[in-house]
């Protein structure tokens, strides 16, 4: 496998190399990809020529949380078809698209954007991380870091209202559950979102595999709903006549969502808390 991968990945160079001639190399300090307002880098690629800039997201979900603080179009990488856009395994145009980007935006854990960077030779100073989370607490920081990178404060402020505006319904009909209607197992990716609403977790499901003393541990508990992550399920085996079971989303794309405003709305209707 690993000479297949180097293979791949030499094939990847050469295409670069022909296709390529131009592509981007480091541009002044290099910032780490964590820090989003360290420079002004828009004003540098787009902001001070009033032209539009191009912006390019590793998977919907990143491209959902851009999209909720600037009015900026953003194109995305990973198809919005796939269960798992992280897997995603890119293409020679993907390097094109990614090449011609001034601004590339991704979570820090999807492997085919760091292969993407190092076959461009992708300045630092053109990578931002975001942190994906859909807790109102993350999502307010997200949005204030790009708001002030773009100098779009209001589209920013907007999109939290929006946000908060959601949770308040939400929250608000959890708050109305009995104590044993709040009791819930969920799958990691799924937990901060849960907490947030008000829900008692009493048990977290991976990202580990499942050992069967996690399996007799977690029977043994009580809890009335089993929420599961959609893009990678681990607790279907606590399925039963007396459980409710909910699949939630992160990436938009499944089930007709295609924002980050629709996801939420998505997993508010599957737990039944949205009117």
């Amino acid at each position: 496998m690993n000479r297949l991968f180097t293979f791949k990945k030499g094939i990847l160079f050469l295409f670069v190399l022909l296709v390529l001639p131009f592509a981007l190399s480091a541009e002044g300090v290099a910032e780490t990809t964590d820090d989003i307002t360290s420079s002004s880098t828009y004003a540098a690629y787009a902001g001070e020529k009033g032209i539009t800039p191009t912006l390019v997201a590793s998977t919907s979900w990143i491209a959902s949380i851009v999209s909720l603080a600037t009015d900026y179009p953003v194109t995305v990488l990973a198809p919005m078809t796939l269960k798992h856009p992280p897997e995603y395994d890119f293409t020679p145009q993907d390097i094109i698209t990614a090449g011609k980007a001034d601004m590339l935006f991704w979570g820090g854990y999807e492997g085919f954007m760091r292969q993407l960077f190092e076959a461009n030779g992708t300045s630092e100073n053109k990578i931002r991380k975001i942190t994906t989370g859909n807790t109102p607490a993350l999502i307010q920081q997200n949005l204030d870091r790009l708001g002030t990178f773009f100098q779009t404060e209001d589209v920013a402020a907007k999109g939290m209202e929006q946000v908060n505006t959601l949770f308040d319904h939400m929250r608000a009909h959890v708050a109305s559950l009995s104590d044993d209607e709040k009791r819930v197992i969920v799958q990691f990716h799924q937990k901060a979102f849960i907490e947030a609403l008000g829900y008692t977790v009493v048990a977290v499901i991976g990202p580990a595999e499942l050992t069967v003393q996690d399996v007799q541990k977690i029977e043994s508990l009580d809890f009335s709903l089993i929420v599961d992550n959609y893009h990678s399920p681990q607790a279907l085996s606590f399925r039963n006549d007396e459980r409710d079971y909910v699949e939630l989303v992160n990436f938009p794309g499944p089930f007709t969502t295609d924002s980050l405003i629709s996801v939420i709305e998505h997993n508010a209707r599957e737990l039944s808390i949205l009117d």
